[in-house]
């Protein structure tokens, strides 16, 4: 997996680079090294802003959020992603399950 994190009025820190890399071994860890994980975090005032960008082979997921600590706001867009690719893990499974039950009456007949 390919992390990239840009940062926008703030420096990107070796302790935010490993919260990152940290959170997402644990979450989003299942795609494996063709995943390319783009995370853009701006601070303006006291709002913090974090998105979240990952590019896999045949899907783009892209995901956002602001809180007032900027942990929390990596945290949340990280949820978000995780959620979205489990949503589609699950729709191409189904998809796949459907398929190939199509397929067992086609060769009953």
């Amino acid at each position: 997996m390919k992390l990239t994190v840009t940062g926008r009025n703030i420096d990107i820190t070796d302790g935010i680079r490993g919260h990152l890399q940290n959170k997402m071994d644990k979450t989003i860890s299942d795609l494996g090294e063709e995943a390319d994980v783009h995370v853009a975090l701006h601070v303006e005032k006291h709002r913090h802003f974090a998105e979240v960008t990952v590019k896999t082979k045949g899907f783009t997921v892209h995901s956002q959020h602001e809180t007032d600590d900027l942990y929390a706001s990596m945290d949340n867009a990280l949820l978000k992603i995780e959620k979205q690719l489990r949503k589609h893990k699950e729709k191409t499974q189904d998809l796949r399950n459907k398929k190939g039950s199509q397929s067992k009456f086609k060769n009953q007949d």
